[in-house]
């Protein structure tokens, strides 16, 4: 996509699966911003994304050798936090102290008292701040809570998610929560427009893929306050394909989106027919869509001097670790 000099300068900390993809996903579909500098800890892997964002936007992009000097660019004036988990904190924190407009990916914090920090600066701050949980941001996902909402189908009684990766080599169990659930979490409060009061979690027998610090399968259950139970079925070593699945359970209907993106509605017993093919490797593709309505969404945002309504805000990333923290500490006196 071409690219103007009074285009919004974004800056990205963190050039890996995430960050690249930002990147990528600005410079290509994106009006009205543009990838301005990049800082990774493995400078490397940032020029080799530098470069390509380049040959598609053509304009120049820094790489920083450091999260303070890309902050102290007065050029950029947003940021795409896509560090590590433990670094979202921190980096949000410095981000917002340094005037910046912020997209900070999920989740807010990797535990309940950073989360609670940041939530406060954050909602302190005249930053626009936005959490990137962006199935809400989902075709399939906002046509679900549409129906969801219309109350067509009567109460929701039930939820079961799933949540399958191709690969996860370093994860922990707690990452299980923290870093995967947390989608799902987020969902079901966006969802039911209610909180999970209560989180456990089931183990399982353990796939030979998992490292010797993983319970890989696990299944998490959480209730919300008005008593609906949502389970959340969780690999991280799938091998065949990325997988992410959402059934809900109505009075009169089930409605299902399936692996592809795709919402199907069981209802007056019919069983409707579902969209088969190959599946994704990861999120950033079966999702692309979702981030390109996020990143617009994010300069829209900016523009107007108010965060999307799609959006998470802090709050709800603050709520989301919350509740994960409780699958997490749940998990005491469990060890591989």
């Amino acid at each position: 996509m071409k690219k103007k000099a009074s285009d919004i300068c974004v800056g990205i900390v963190g050039a890996g699966i995430m960050g690249s993809g930002h990147a990528l996903y600005i410079s290509e579909s994106i009006k009205g911003a543009r990838v301005a500098g990049i800082y990774d800890a493995n400078a490397i892997v940032a020029k080799k994304v530098a470069s390509k964002v380049k040959k598609i936007s053509s304009y120049p992009v820094t790489v920083y050798n450091s999260i303070e000097s890309l902050l102290a660019s007065k050029e950029i004036t947003a940021i795409i936090i896509a560090s590590p988990d433990q670094l979202h904190a921190e980096h949000l924190s410095m981000a917002l102290a340094a005037g910046k407009d912020v997209l900070c990916e999920k989740p807010l914090a990797s535990n309940d008292s950073d989360a609670k920090k940041v939530a406060q600066i954050a909602n302190k701050s005249k930053s626009i701040v936005g959490i990137g949980f962006m199935r809400r941001f989902d075709p399939a996902y906002l046509e679900l809570k549409r129906v969801v909402r219309s109350g067509k189908y009567g109460k929701v009684l039930q939820i079961r998610c799933t949540s399958r990766n191709v690969s996860s080599p370093t994860a922990t169990t707690a990452m299980l929560l923290t870093n995967v659930a947390v989608h799902e979490v987020d969902v079901i409060r966006w969802l039911l427009e209610e909180e999970i009061k209560s989180v456990s979690v089931n183990l399982t027998k353990v796939t030979a893929k998992a490292n010797s610090k993983l319970f890989d399968p696990i299944s998490v259950n959480c209730y919300t306050s008005s008593g609906v139970l949502a389970t959340i079925d969780i690999c991280a070593n799938s091998t065949y394909g990325y997988e992410v699945g959402m059934e809900v359970i109505m009075e009169s209907a089930s409605l299902v989106i399936e692996n592809l993106g795709d919402l199907t509605i069981v209802k007056d017993f019919y069983l409707p027919k579902r969209k088969s093919g190959k599946l994704y490797k990861d999120w950033m593709g079966r999702f692309k869509p979702a981030y390109i309505a996020e990143l617009n969404a994010f300069v829209e945002s900016i523009k107007k001097r108010k965060l999307h309504p799609n959006f998470a805000t802090a709050n709800d990333g603050l709520a989301a670790s919350i509740a994960c923290g409780l699958g997490v500490k749940s998990l005491k006196g469990y060890k591989r």
